[in-house]
């Protein structure tokens, strides 16, 4: 047996996994993980928070060089000023309301309101570090919350 088979048949490491990706997050992996696999639901939920938590202070902390260095290829260029006007509008929330904006966007389990655009979000914004790190997290409580009643609830049905 080789480390890729290890990998591929950890339960904990598939929950870390799809709750970094940018699409699924703690939205997917909680119900997912909840439905298929033989973990305790407080274990999923931790599992899910840690990896969601992990990717979204690495994109916060490292957007602002990865930005740079692509803005000076003209063809990337114009793919983040798209990128970052739709984020604009979809973060006006984040623009008026700041830290609490950035808390009600993350923590509102919808398509595209997650850790990884409120990350753009508050990079685009120029949000503190700090402070967004601490929205994102209590946003990632809020969402796991109402994934994880939601998940619960409709699967015991």
């Amino acid at each position: 047996m080789n480390y890729l088979d290890i990998l591929l048949n950890n339960e904990y490491l598939k929950v870390i996994i799809m709750s970094m990706l940018p699409i699924t997050e703690l939205r997917a992996s909680i119900p997912w993980a909840f439905k298929y696999y033989s973990l305790s639901l407080l274990e999923i939920v931790i599992l899910s928070l840690l990896g969601n938590a992990f990717i979204g202070v690495i994109v916060l902390y490292a957007l602002g060089p990865f930005m740079k260095l692509l803005s000076k290829n003209y063809f990337f260029k114009n793919i983040l000023r798209f990128i970052f006007n739709r984020t604009k509008k979809k973060g006006r929330m984040i623009y008026l309301l700041k830290f609490y904006g950035l808390i009600l966007f993350v923590g509102i389990p919808l398509p595209l309101t997650g850790v990884w655009t409120g990350s753009l979000a508050a990079y685009l914004f120029g949000l503190s570090k700090k402070k967004s790190v601490l929205a994102i997290c209590v946003g990632l409580l809020i969402s796991s919350f109402i994934v994880t009643s939601i998940s619960y609830f409709s699967i015991k049905l």
